[in-house]
């Protein structure tokens, strides 16, 4: 579940790449790098790992017999 984001991301990249010019794909790559480092945007991810994150419960032992 892991590599589909991954491979979407570098389908994406390629494409946007071939087509506009290795100029263009440079600039893309620079702003996907200054989006990723932003404060807002981290603050953002962790945000929605935490929506999406199952909360943990304590378990209690089992009584032993």
């Amino acid at each position: 579940m892991k590599l589909l984001p991954i491979a979407a991301g570098l389908a994406v990249g390629y494409v946007l790449g071939t087509r506009a010019g290795r100029a263009k794909y440079e600039q893309i790559v620079d702003n996907a790098r200054r989006l990723r480092e932003n404060p807002t945007m981290s603050q953002f991810g962790e945000a929605a790992r935490n929506l999406t994150t199952p909360p943990t419960t304590p378990t209690t032992p089992s009584p032993t017999a």
